[in-house]
C-alpha cells in the first residue's frame, strides 16, 4: 500500500479528496471481481434482485453486460462486508473522521462497455445525516481511466455548502437531477485516475462525476460509505436505519 508524503488528512482537507495506491491485495481484488460477477450474473441467489439497476442505453445485452449498479452490497453480502470492514482501509477512514466509523452504505458502479455518465452531484445532497461530512471509500477493481469513466472532481467544493440539484438528468426511464453547470468551475476539474486495486477517498461534500464508458472493457468500482458514529440522522419522515458499526465506540443517542 503506497501512502503519498503529503499527510493524508491535510490533502484531504484541503481539496476533498485524496488517492491511495496498491490498498487490495490481488486475492482480496479477485475475490471482489468474482462475487460481483456472480451477483450481476444472477448466481448469487440470496442478494435480492431488487437492488441491482441495468444501463439504460444498452440494448440486447443480458447478465454482466448490462448492469449499472449493485446498491447495498454489503448490507446484503459477506464478501463486501469484508471489504467495507477491511483494516487497512478503517486504518485510513479513521486517520480522516476520527475512530468511531459506521457503514452508512454501499454501492458498485459496473460502467460495462457503453455505460452512461453520471454528471455532477454531491453525495451529501441524497444523505439525510447530520453533519455532513461522510466519507467514501471509491475502490478501483478495474483500471479507471478519463477513457473508460474515472470520476472527476472539483477539488475543495467540499469546502462549500450543499447546492441545488434541480437540473433534470434522465437515466432511462427514470428521471434524476444534478447540480447546474453555472454553480460549478469545471475548469479546475481534476480526473482521478487509478489502477486496480487502489482506491481514492471523497468528502460527501464534494462535486464529483464520472464520464461514460468509450472503451470494450468494463469499469468497475466499488463505494462504501463511512460515517462517524456520532451522526444523526435528519430524515423527518423515514424511521432511523440501523448502520453497523466498524470501530470504535457507539453513541445511543445517534445513528
Amino acid at each position: 500500500m503506497t501512502i503519498p508524503d503529503l499527510p493524508l488528512k491535510t490533502t484531504y482537507d484541503r481539496d476533498g479528496f485524496v488517492t491511495v495506491a496498491d490498498v487490495l491485495t490481488v486475492k482480496e481484488l479477485h475475490r471482489l471481481r468474482q462475487r460481483i460477477g456472480e451477483v450481476a450474473r444472477g448466481e448469487a441467489i440470496a442478494f435480492p434482485v431488487s437492488q441491482i439497476e441495468f444501463e439504460p442505453t444498452i440494448a440486447g445485452q443480458t447478465g454482466e453486460a448490462a448492469v449499472r449498479k449493485i446498491n447495498q452490497c454489503a448490507e446484503h453480502d459477506d464478501v463486501f462486508m469484508a471489504h467495507a470492514a477491511n483494516s487497512r482501509i478503517l486504518d485510513i477512514v479513521e486517520s480522516l473522521i476520527g475512530p468511531d466509523i459506521k457503514l452508512y452504505g454501499s454501492q458498485c458502479f459496473m460502467k460495462p462497455p457503453g455505460g452512461i455518465e453520471k454528471p455532477y452531484h454531491q453525495d451529501s445532497a441524497y444523505f439525510t445525516i447530520e453533519p455532513s461530512d461522510l466519507l467514501t471509500c471509491w475502490t478501483a477493481l478495474d483500471d479507471a481511466t478519463v477513457a473508460n469513466g474515472c470520476l472527476h472532481v472539483i477539488p475543495g467544493s467540499h469546502r462549500g455548502v450543499i447546492l441545488d440539484h434541480d437540473e433534470p438528468w434522465q437515466v432511462g426511464d427514470r428521471m434524476d437531477m444534478q447540480v447546474r453547470l453555472d454553480q460549478y468551475d469545471a475548469s479546475i476539474e481534476v480526473a482521478v485516475e487509478l489502477t486496480a486495486g487502489s482506491v481514492s477517498f471523497h468528502h460527501s461534500r464534494l462535486l464529483h462525476r464520472s464520464g461514460a464508458n468509450q472503451t470494450g472493457n468494463a469499469r468497475r468500482g466499488l463505494a462504501v460509505h463511512y460515517m462517524s458514529a456520532k451522526s444523526r440522522w435528519t430524515h423527518p419522515t423515514k424511521p432511523k436505519p440501523h448502520y453497523v458499526l466498524l470501530r470504535g465506540q457507539d453513541y445511543a443517542d445517534c445513528v
